[in-house]
């Protein structure tokens, strides 16, 4: 595709494209491949994600570093190689020399400063400090460059955990921009150009999504050539990828990718079953275990084969509470670990695991990934692990019933449900976004437990939400529970720990997670109200009492991530998790590592199969941005001509 360029004098020779020392792709199942063809994709997604974000989840081209085998390690993306000082305050990066963005400008530390300097530290710029460079103490990094390949990043507390933030998500998308082409968006800035006007930061952020403008410069192995929103966008190889396969070859391999969107769930598998779709990565659409039948009956037709990646869910389909509910009386009862407990004995898992999962997975209490570091580099780790899974997983109504009558938790008006402990009504409703598909996993299980808990007397129904504001009633503490979600994470637990330890508003404990917010970004705001009801603050926020369960997690975090000794942050990140099994479970699973579907056209090359990947695969959490992960560059066809 691109020798007739390099003849007609329209693209320099590809070495002088490629970095000095271009990164090579190191996965062991990658065979040298063939250039050409077009693939085929597709989802159901509404607006940017469906017709331009999903497909960067396959893309690591804007990654400093990179996880390797399924997270077990860290690798070097854009940054060649780095180095700490001993206290791990300042770190140092260097960048492979030579990198080029997909016109041919290069990339340098330039690039990373116009995105810190002129987005993130410009209060007009909607950019957020991103975690990785908010030290233990809440102050923002300095970063300083050194030379045109050489980055400084310092902090004012031990920040050990940088590297592996830096591998997470897949930057300047879905996770964190970490970089932006300054030669291309100083234009529509107005520090470089006062013409800009007022209403700049909508330019250029549009300006600056190389997922919905062609025009924008691309670090990623293949750029965007034509994007129609809501139907489509095809991408084409870029010239300038700094990446190769062990045999020298420039990746990718196949010319051009079109992703395509279909709105309705159903009508996508069609295509899927009728060969329409060349490549399906499960995480990416609304396929689950019981679909499995369906693809390989019609494997005569589709000529697509099936891979099952492991999930690397720690619970499938989840249940929360919400710990910060706004009624005193409901969150009095929700706050206590035995009540908690008590639901958690009366949850029948193996029925869900059969009805919903077709009997994969295995059964668990619910907890973060088990992929997780932690949990896998020693016996003792995986006991850990194992301790959690089982700890209130058992299916004992019986001990549910008791539990929940030594509590005062009983049918005092003899109507057939149990009423609070002060004789008030309870009514647990099962929460979910009524845009969440009926026929989804998680209402499937919905309904199987709304039925356990009905077994035992407790007064449990379903309950779809209006979508409008649903983030907002959930922060103020007006939604009771959680549904319609999965907890993964990882690859290591204190790179996202936000299950494990209310940091941010969306998980189990929406109010002491904005507490947390304010106490480093605006602490001036808790103080001015700390004599308010905190359900009337502005925002809604609660700090911990002192010696609560999440004042204790809070206090192994702290020390979690300045703790520069890995073994011993896995001992803190096991102390956290003592903590979930004593006074927990704070959110429920049903089953763990349940598979993901990966389909595939005969005749694609070097798509991994399960036993080729370090821990089966590791699929389900986004900061494991997976396929990219295994570099579908280095994928191909055996006969690209007829896929053309």
């Amino acid at each position: 595709m691109l020798a007739e360029l390099v003849k007609a004098g329209k693209l320099p020779p590809v070495e002088q494209r490629l970095p000095k020392h271009p990164y090579v792709v190191p996965h062991k199942w990658v065979q040298q491949g063939k250039y050409g063809g077009k693939l085929m994709m597709a989802c159901t997604d509404q607006g940017d994600w469906a017709t331009g974000h999903l497909i960067q989840e396959s893309m690591y081209g804007h990654s400093p570093l990179r996880w390797l085998r399924d997270g077990l390690q860290i690798g070097p993306g854009l940054v060649e190689a780095w180095e700490a000082n001993e206290d791990q305050t300042v770190w140092t990066f260097h960048l492979r020399e030579g990198l080029r963005w997909s016109d041919g400008e290069p990339y340098t530390t330039a690039d990373i400063l116009f995105w810190w300097e002129d987005e993130v530290l410009n209060p007009e710029h909607p950019e957020a400090v991103p975690f990785e460079l908010v030290s233990a103490t809440g102050n923002p990094a300095k970063l300083k460059a050194i030379d045109d390949v050489t980055l400084q990043i310092t902090f004012d507390a031990p920040a050990p955990l940088l590297p592996g933030l830096m591998a997470c998500w897949v930057k300047r998308g879905i996770g964190p921009r970490w970089m932006d082409p300054k030669h291309y968006l100083k234009q529509f800035h107005p520090k470089y150009n006062p013409k800009v006007g007022k209403n700049w930061v909508d330019t250029f952020n549009a300006k600056a999504d190389f997922a919905t403008n062609p025009e924008c410069p691309t670090m990623t192995g293949w750029r965007l050539k034509e994007y129609k929103r809501g139907q489509y966008t095809i991408w084409e190889r870029n010239p300038y990828y700094w990446c190769i396969d062990r045999w020298g070859n420039q990746l990718p391999y196949i010319d051009t990718i079109q992703h395509n969107n279909v709105q309705d769930a159903e009508v996508l598998k069609l295509k899927f079953t009728q060969g329409a779709v060349d490549y399906v990565h499960g995480g990416f659409v609304p396929i689950n275990v019981d679909d499995i039948a369906t693809f390989k009956q019609a494997q005569p037709r589709s000529k697509l084969q099936i891979e099952l990646w492991d999930s690397g869910s720690g619970t499938a389909s989840v249940f929360f509470f919400n710990y910060d509910y706004i009624d005193p009386e409901v969150r009095q009862l929700i706050r206590n670990p035995k009540f908690r407990q008590a639901l958690s004995y009366a949850y029948n898992r193996s029925n869900v695991q059969k009805l919903v999962y077709l009997q994969t997975g295995e059964i668990t209490t619910g907890t973060t990934s088990p992929k997780s570091i932690e949990f896998v580099f020693n016996d003792q780790g995986k006991k850990v692990y194992e301790q959690w899974r089982d700890s209130y997983a058992t299916y004992d109504p019986e001990k549910a019933k008791q539990m929940l009558d030594e509590l005062g938790v009983k049918d005092v008006n003899g109507d057939g449900w149990r009423e609070l402990p002060n004789g008030g009504k309870l009514l647990i409703t099962l929460d979910y976004p009524a845009s969440e598909p009926q026929s989804s996993e998680h209402v499937r299980k919905n309904e199987l437990l709304a039925k356990d808990w009905q077994a035992i007397g407790l007064n449990a129904r379903s309950n779809p939400q209006p979508p409008t504001g649903y983030d907002d009633r959930w922060n103020a503490g007006k939604i009771l529970s959680k549904t319609a979600w999965e907890v993964s994470d990882g690859p290591n637990s204190l790179v996202n720990p936000t299950w494990l330890i209310p940091l941010e508003t969306s998980r189990w404990a929406p109010l002491h997670g904005q507490g947390y917010i304010l106490k480093s970004t605006d602490p001036q705001k808790i103080q001015q109200q700390k004599n308010r009801d905190p359900w009337k603050r502005q925002p809604p926020h609660v700090l911990p009492e002192p010696g609560d369960p999440i004042d204790r997690l809070y206090k192994a975090y702290d020390k979690a991530r300045r703790e520069t000794d890995p073994i011993k942050q896995h001992k803190l990140v096991w102390d956290i998790v003592k903590i979930h099994v004593e006074d927990g479970p704070f959110f429920m699973g049903c089953v763990a590592n349940y598979p993901r579907i990966v389909l595939y056209k005969e005749g694609l090359m070097n798509v991994p199969k399960r036993e080729d990947l370090a821990l089966h695969g590791f699929v389900n959490t986004w900061i494991h941005p997976t396929p990219a992960v295994y570099d579908p560059e280095a994928y191909y066809w055996d006969n690209p001509q007829e896929h053309m």
